[in-house]
This record gives structure tokens, C-alpha cells and sequence, in this order.
């Protein structure tokens, strides 16, 4: 029994395959953990949702800004993004059952064993684990019911960037939205900033840091497992913070990290 976690598809079902192979997955025995952002920029989205539809009681996700706006898209709340490539996703006849079974992934998901946590982009600056987990589920609440596309539009904007007890509730839920599935940079006072997406090295505004720096204590007992921010291309300088998105989707690498060997294996991307 392992526990395979697996970097931003973005709809690159061929990418997947060849990396399950490779560590020789067995859906009857292993968990295939994902950092979101499933579906969108490559060219297999219905492919990539077919396959984790039908492996679901071996697959274990996270949602990313992706899924969630592909949610808009699919309810026609929103129009596609034409770097987007969801057509043959949105016109296949088992459309609602793959928007039904999004509908029912969390913003965060605890690793196995106690060891940490995971979501798509990383923890606010100004919570700990805890508060992520119980926002993931106020948000999951509302994604889950009935009269959910009435909270769609809802979940755009940039804004509230700063956490404060006194923001309005759905304030609160479009901040722990950008946190959880958008978040890169803060300021030094852990103010989300989402303009940035370069990796740090290549950053000029030294009033910014990554998520991950600020108040660095979190993360001393847990790991956290993220996806979002392929211009890391993995590198953090912290051994429990796990960047898993790098840049398949853009010609770069496949990463996927097996938990109990704490082991790396990076597919090279597909030529076409």
C-alpha cells in the first residue's frame, strides 16, 4: 500500500499514465493523491476526468482554481478560457456526472499518519493547519448543495487579500478560495498579493515572499503538499514544504513523490 502524490495534470491523461506506470500503481491497493488543477490548459481534460471518475475509490484530490472555474464554465456562469482546451469535456454526455463528483472534492486534505496536509496552493499566511481545514469545509458545504451555482459568481476578485475576523462571511469564503487554490506571494505582513508567478530568485519586489516564508514555525511538524506554482519547478529550501506542480503541462516534468520513501520520480513531458 502506497501513497502517490502527483503534480497539476491540467488535463495531461497521457503524463499520468506513463507516471503510474512507471511506479507500477495498483488501484486495488494504492492512493493516487492530486494537488488539483486536474482539467484545463492540456488536451486530454475528458480523458484525465474519465479516468480519476473511474479510479475514484483509489483517487484522492484536492481542488484548484482550474476545477473551480471550469465549475463556471460548465454551468455557463462563465465563458471558456481560449486557452482552455475543455470542448470535448464539456460536450460529452457524462458532463454532470464529472461536475457532481467535483463538486465533492475538498480545498484541503490531511496526509496519511498525521504527517501534514495538502491543497492547491498552500496555507494563508495568517492561519494555522487547522483553520485551512475547517474553511476547506465551509467552502465544500456550499460547493455540495443543491443551489451551489448561486455562489459561483461569487468566488472571483482578488479581493479581501488580508484575514480579519471581522470580514463578512462570504468574504471570509473568497479569502480562504484565493488562499487555498490561488495564493503564490504575500507581503512581509501576509497580505496575499496574485499578480507575481515568477519563482523567487526572479522576483524584484523584495516586499514579497512566498507563502511558505512566512512564519516558517507551521511547518517544523507537518508537511504541506501544493501544486499551483510551476515556476518553482519543486525547489523550496524546506524539506516539508512539497511543490509538486512542475510545468508538465508546459513541457517541463511530471512529478510524483511516493510519502512513506519520501522519493521523487519526474517524467519528462510527451514530445508532440
Amino acid at each position: 500500500m502506497a501513497d502517490y502524490f502527483v503534480g497539476d495534470l491540467q488535463g495531461c491523461f497521457d503524463g499520468l499514465q506513463q507516471a503510474l506506470a512507471e511506479v507500477e500503481f495498483n488501484s486495488s491497493k494504492d492512493t493516487l493523491w492530486l494537488t488539483g488543477d486536474l482539467i484545463a490548459r492540456g488536451e486530454q481534460s475528458l480523458q484525465t476526468l474519465e479516468f480519476l471518475y473511474k479510479n475514484q475509490d483509489s483517487v484522492k484530490t484536492v481542488l484548484g482554481n482550474h476545477d473551480l472555474h471550469f465549475l463556471s464554465v460548465a454551468n455557463k456562469i462563465k465563458k471558456e478560457n481560449p486557452k482552455d482546451l475543455l470542448t470535448p469535456l464539456l460536450q460529452s454526455p457524462k458532463l454532470t456526472r464529472y461536475i457532481d463528483w467535483l463538486r465533492l472534492q475538498p480545498l484541503v486534505l490531511a496526509l496519511p499518519d498525521n504527517s501534514g496536509f495538502m491543497s492547491h496552493a498552500g496555507l494563508a499566511p495568517h492561519w494555522q493547519a487547522e483553520d485551512a481545514v475547517y474553511w476547506s469545509e465551509q467552502v465544500q458545504s456550499i460547493l455540495m448543495a443543491k443551489d451551489y451555482t448561486d455562489f459561483l459568481p461569487s468566488m472571483y476578485g482578488k479581493k479581501p487579500t488580508k484575514w480579519h475576523q471581522d470580514l463578512s462571511e462570504l468574504d471570509k469564503i473568497k479569502y480562504a478560495i484565493n488562499a487555498l487554490t490561488r495564493m503564490r506571494y504575500c507581503s512581509l505582513d501576509g497580505e496575499l498579493e496574485f499578480d507575481s508567478k515568477c519563482a523567487p530568485q526572479d522576483l524584484a519586489d523584495k516586499n514579497l515572499q512566498p507563502w511558505f516564508e512566512y512564519d516558517k514555525q507551521r511547518f517544523i511538524q507537518n508537511k504541506w503538499i501544493f501544486g499551483h506554482w510551476a515556476s518553482l519547478m519543486g525547489e523550496t529550501k524546506n524539506k516539508n514544504i512539497l511543490a509538486l506542480d512542475t510545468g508538465y503541462v508546459w513541457g517541463q516534468y511530471l512529478t510524483i513523490y511516493e510519502l512513506k520513501k519520501d522519493s521523487y520520480i519526474k517524467i519528462r513531458a510527451i514530445d508532440k
